[in-house]
């Protein structure tokens, strides 16, 4: 797990990190420049969503480095920059502080190694993350068009769920593409970009909700869509046994 009393802060400039010293060999401010890594051959792989995932490799442990980039109506006009705001609630010391602290509450979620709040004008900053890649985990949405998974895992993803909800936390996004499963067919959760802690209330069933929207709209972007009849009975009774509603 990732203990809070083990990160370390590092101010360079106006730039500020907060850190995992154990996930890297040698913390720098260019661990995220994506040419740092291309410098050392690191980068093991690339991934295009909103912006550009660099997946790299520092000794024995594989990261994932992510700069933030808006969305929506707002997009084309700032990018990858954010207004102004307090250190604590700026995008990825948010995320990165979430994730550490799931992390010590045990939650299946990945470890966060490193966060970068990088102020550019008066008025704006950009932001990064680094966490650990998730060895040999795929989502949902890929696993499925290759075909069904046992009712034991839905079941399975359902108890994650619930450990997320009990624990207090309101995925912002919780959608087929943030459930990964690992070689061993343990259940991760991942992006927790803009999530946070929140009382028990009607957000935890709009999450199931939310995620069954997902399911039904991936059903009709695939030729081949694996979920069974079934297969939200098992998740949802997986969640009821563990956080009824």
């Amino acid at each position: 797990m990732t203990a809070t009393a083990t990160l370390q802060r590092l101010t360079a400039g106006r730039n500020r990190f907060l850190y995992d010293p154990a996930c890297f060999s040698d913390f720098s401010p260019a661990c995220f420049d994506p040419e740092h890594w291309y410098a050392r051959d690191a980068v093991t792989g690339t991934a295009t969503g909103r912006g550009t995932t660099w997946f790299v490799q520092d000794g024995d442990r594989h990261m994932v480095l992510r700069h933030y980039r808006r969305g929506g109506l707002l997009a084309p006009l700032l990018g990858d920059r954010y207004l102004r705001q307090p250190e604590a609630s700026t995008r990825a010391m948010r995320e990165f502080r979430l994730l550490a602290m799931m992390r010590d509450a045990g939650l299946p979620v990945p470890r966060p190694c490193a966060a970068a709040l990088l102020p550019d004008t008066l008025l704006t900053y950009r932001a990064a993350l680094m966490i650990e890649r998730i060895p040999d985990a795929r989502d949902l949405v890929a696993l499925l068009q290759e075909g069904p998974l046992p009712a034991a895992v839905w079941a399975e993803t359902g108890r994650v769920i619930a450990r997320l909800h009990t624990a207090g936390i309101w995925h912002a996004d919780l959608n087929a593409h943030n459930i990964l499963l690992d070689a061993q067919d343990r259940v991760w959760l991942i992006d927790f970009d803009k999530c946070r802690e929140r009382a028990p209330g009607r957000w935890q069933q709009a999450n199931l909700d939310r995620l069954q929207r997902s399911l039904r709209k991936e059903a009709g972007l695939h030729a081949h869509w694996h979920v069974q009849h079934d297969d939200v009975a098992h998740l949802l009774k997986g969640y009821a046994d563990t956080f009824p509603l």
